[in-house]
C-alpha cells in the first residue's frame, strides 16, 4: 500500500495520511495527499479532515494526480 490513514493523535478529530515511498521521490500519494491537507512533522503524515480523508481515498482510486509545481489536482490521464 503507498499510503496508510489513521487517527491524528495531536489533532482531535482529524485524520492523517502517511505516504510511504520506496525510492524516496514523492509519490502519486504524496502529491495527492499535499493537495488535500498540511504536512505535519509531528505526525508524520498530512493531517486533513474526516471527509478530505475519504475524498483522498476516492481521487486515489479513480486515478487523480496532483501537479509537481503548482499542487493542483489533476483528473486521470486517459490512455491513448
Amino acid at each position: 500500500m503507498d499510503y496508510i490513514i489513521k487517527d491524528a493523535r495531536h489533532a482531535h478529530g482529524m485524520k492523517i495520511i502517511q505516504c510511504y515511498s520506496p525510492d524516496g521521490f514523492k509519490t502519486r500519494a504524496h502529491r495527492l495527499a499535499s493537495a488535500k491537507g498540511k504536512y505535519a512533522h509531528r505526525s508524520g503524515g498530512y493531517c486533513v479532515t474526516p471527509s478530505g480523508a475519504r475524498e483522498f481515498e476516492r481521487l486515489y482510486a479513480e486515478g487523480w494526480d496532483a501537479s509537481y509545481v503548482t499542487g493542483l489536482k489533476e483528473p486521470p490521464k486517459e490512455n491513448q
